[in-house]
């Protein structure tokens, strides 16, 4: 197993006097990475929209990772005096080929071993498909070094993403059903948080429930009077019952960006993203934030990439709380 280093990497510096994240981040390989006496965030990129294809979505992810970099980057360096004790690493991205079976292996070993060296990790797709080995790559890591193993999840979207395999093959639709049928997760330990009444059929809704998976609507969130609140309150409660957990955030769960796969016209702002982050990023227990499914050729305004970057920006300062 092994990553590409970005090939951007070159561009992410700032000037004299006035640093940049891009001055700070280690660029290496994923299989690089050693432990660090600091607590350390990695970043590993799946530059991948097969899984979307598949799942008749518009394609795109594939250039997310980088197109993220490229704004996250460009941030100052946090005037916090926590910062100087974190490390940064970014490992590039998986190589992928035509075989989304072989993709999905490569992401699930380079987030084996990321989170295997003690690192959290900030993974970017690609397509949602890559939730699955994104968090169960990160939880086996994570079993390595931990005698504790429960494992929760919380997916911002307004899919459930519980389709089964078509013509047995995953698909940007299935990974939710790929965690729970390994095992690995059990159902209450998964919130499906924001999920759409007219995004999901029936069957979907009845499979959730009979996987007794804590079904949070959008709707719902809506009707309470702070989302960040309802938020943190899941994410407190699945603590109870977890000790490591992944939260994954699919960007057309957004109303304020256009460059997603299946773009939201009802859903959370930018800022309620950036406040699940940070709240994400504070929490102990939280080794993996995903983003997924950034496609920047469908909005040449860059505005869908800056906005996944302040998302991803949000949870490094929530990690300086912790």
């Amino acid at each position: 197993m092994s990553t590409m280093a970005p090939k951007s990497a070159l561009f992410f510096k700032g000037r004299p006097g006035d640093p940049r994240l891009g001055d700070f981040a280690s660029f290496t390989r994923a299989d690089t990475i050693v432990k660090s006496k600091k607590p350390t965030i990695s970043i590993l990129g799946a530059p991948d929209d097969l899984g979307v294809r598949l799942n008749k979505g518009r394609p795109g992810a594939k250039d997310g990772p980088d197109a993220v970099r490229e704004s996250f980057y460009k941030f100052a360096l946090p005037d916090d005096p926590n910062f100087d004790k974190i490390r940064l690493f970014d490992v590039g991205n998986i190589t992928v080929c035509d075989d989304i079976v072989k993709n999905h292996s490569q992401a699930y070993a380079a987030s084996e071993f990321v989170c295997a060296s003690g690192s959290a990790l900030i993974a970017i797709g690609g397509g949602h498909d890559y939730a699955a080995p994104h968090l169960l790559g990160a939880f086996s890591g994570l079993s390595q070094i931990s005698k504790r193993s429960r494992f929760g999840i919380i997916n911002v979207d307004p899919h459930l993403d519980v389709r089964p395999f078509e013509n047995n093959l995953p698909h940007s639709g299935t990974p939710f059903r790929q965690i729970l049928e390994s095992g690995i997760v059990k159902g209450r330990n998964l919130v499906e948080f924001g999920a759409r009444i007219g995004r999901n059929s029936k069957d979907h809704f009845t499979y959730c429930k009979s996987m007794k998976v804590q079904v949070v609507g959008f709707e719902q969130i809506r009707r309470s009077s702070n989302s960040t609140l309802k938020f943190k309150s899941y994410l407190n409660n699945l603590g109870r019952t977890s000790d490591h957990i992944g939260v994954t955030i699919d960007l057309d769960s957004c109303c304020d960006l256009d460059g997603a796969s299946a773009a939201a016209v009802v859903g959370f702002s930018a800022w309620e993203l950036c406040q699940f982050a940070y709240s994400a990023g504070s929490y102990k227990k939280v080794c993996i934030l995903e983003l997924a499914e950034l496609a920047p050729n469908l909005d040449p305004s860059g505005r869908s990439a800056r906005i996944a970057a302040e998302v991803a920006f949000h949870f490094l300062l929530g990690f300086l709380r912790r």
